[in-house]
């Protein structure tokens, strides 16, 4: 049984989500203690607990210790069911973005559909605009197609945002990622819920305008534009060329709806400075399928959630040898 520490890093969600999806992918059966030790609320919380619910429920798995607060849980995988409509909702507004990430290469191929309800715009976790502009166009350079469907926004604390995971098929391919190359075109989508509309305008704009102080590059943020669900607004950008990077910034109380364009073209921004392959977050995110497809990457970033992430994979795919490569950007690579 692999041992892990979960107070290593950051000592996060992460550490629990990929350890997770490696085991049901693998077969290793797993223990993790000391969970979000550092933390002010140590313990699963019910966003940890939704990815344990539902990925126990994919692969027919047994666990001890998923309890709300438990610091030390157990989980023995069985073989991943090939088909099945699940349906999980966090009851907060817990993201169901972190989620799919951890449960979409479980279905990949198989004849299954998930639905999730919780938040789909929340803080420290990608929107759902980056998971469909950026995710899934990197998902397609390495040989995987499949559909996020968004049917409402959740948005903190009210949450209660709903999308869908269906139709993931491919056979993943060995990959390589180094270089964004030429920008050839931006895209985003500025969105509000149940606030004014002139606020999804304003953030496109600031955004657009901060851009083009830095690019000669054709820009196009569509408005998203919706009544009736929880209060909140953000904007996704996501450059293309010969890869695709994205960025992100959400609005919040007393934060202009300038500050927020200007926010999200800023990260992304730098990251395409760097000329990687991918921005900061999809660097973390890759690392799982460059390890089970032998891939390789140029990252815009090499985060602490990122370097965690690397550990856990070494953990459970000792048959290959996984490289870090610091630097800006840094290189991820398996052999």
């Amino acid at each position: 049984m692999i041992e892990i520490d979960g107070s290593f890093g950051e000592g996060g969600g992460e550490i629990l989500r990929t350890s997770l999806t490696l085991s049901a992918l693998t077969g290793k059966p797993f223990r993790i203690y000391n969970i979000r030790a550092k933390r002010k609320n140590p313990g699963l919380q019910r966003q940890h607990l939704s990815a344990v619910k539902l990925v126990k429920e994919l692969c027919n798995a047994e666990s001890k210790g998923d309890y709300l607060g438990s610091q030390e849980l157990v989980f023995i995988p069985h073989e991943i069911k090939n088909e099945g409509d699940f349906t999980l909702d966090v009851t907060t507004a817990g993201s169901v973005t972190l989620i799919a990430v951890s449960v979409i290469p479980l279905i990949i191929n198989r004849n299954i559909k998930i639905r999730l309800i919780g938040g789909t715009d929340v803080p420290k976790s990608p929107t759902i605009d980056y998971m469909r502009l950026v995710y899934l166009e990197i998902l397609k350079k390495i040989g995987i197609q499949g559909e996020i469907k968004l049917i409402k926004r959740g948005h903190y604390p009210r949450g209660g945002g709903i999308i869908e995971l269906s139709n993931f098929k491919g056979k993943g391919e060995e990959f390589e990622i180094v270089e964004m190359g030429k920008i050839e075109e931006i895209k985003g989508i500025s969105h509000v819920s149940s606030l004014p509309s002139h606020i999804a305008e304003r953030q496109a704009k600031s955004a657009e305008e901060f851009i083009k102080k830095f690019l000669s590059v054709n820009v196009n943020i569509s408005l998203d534009i919706r009544q009736g669900e929880s209060e909140g607004t953000g904007i996704t950008l996501a450059a293309y060329g010969k890869s695709v990077m994205g960025s992100d910034s959400l609005g919040e109380k007393g934060k202009r709806a300038e500050k927020v364009g200007e926010e999200a073209a800023s990260k992304l921004i730098e990251d395409l400075k760097t000329n990687a392959g991918v921005d900061r977050h999809m660097s973390d995110m890759l690392m799982l399928y460059a390890s089970l497809y032998k891939g390789k990457f140029a990252g815009a970033m090499l985060t602490m959630h990122a370097r965690t992430n690397a550990e856990i994979i070494r953990k459970f795919i000792q048959d290959r040898k996984i490289e870090v490569i610091e630097g800006k950007p840094f290189t991820f690579k398996v052999l």
